[in-house]
């Protein structure tokens, strides 16, 4: 499912959220209108077709008040699933949208 698919599921609020998700939504202190903006307002940062789990999408947005939040998004049963839902950290995060490179040290 594209992008745009999935932001069309997510203005009808036609899709599912696991439980996971919803544990870290409560714990960051986010709504579920929280996530919608963010999804709306935001972009494709990973993608993960080939995913044995099935495929997902890690998209970066911010909410109406400026917070930058990441949400992966699967598919089951043909509607988007919010797989999981964090605040980046700055030590992992460039911008908020590219990861840092591991030290090998």
């Amino acid at each position: 499912m594209d992008f745009e698919k999935i932001k069309e599921f997510i203005r009808k609020k036609d899709y599912l959220v696991s439980e996971h998700a919803d544990e870290e939504r409560i714990k960051d202190k986010l709504t579920m209108e929280n996530l919608e903006e963010a999804i709306l307002a935001g972009e494709v940062i990973e993608e993960r077709l080939d995913d044995p789990r099935g495929e997902s999408r890690l998209i970066a947005g911010k909410t109406s008040t400026g917070q930058l939040v990441h949400i992966t998004i699967g598919t089951r049963s043909d509607k988007p699933v919010i797989v999981t839902v964090y605040k980046p950290a700055l030590e992992k995060w460039i911008r908020g949208k590219i990861r840092r490179r591991r030290s090998t040290q």
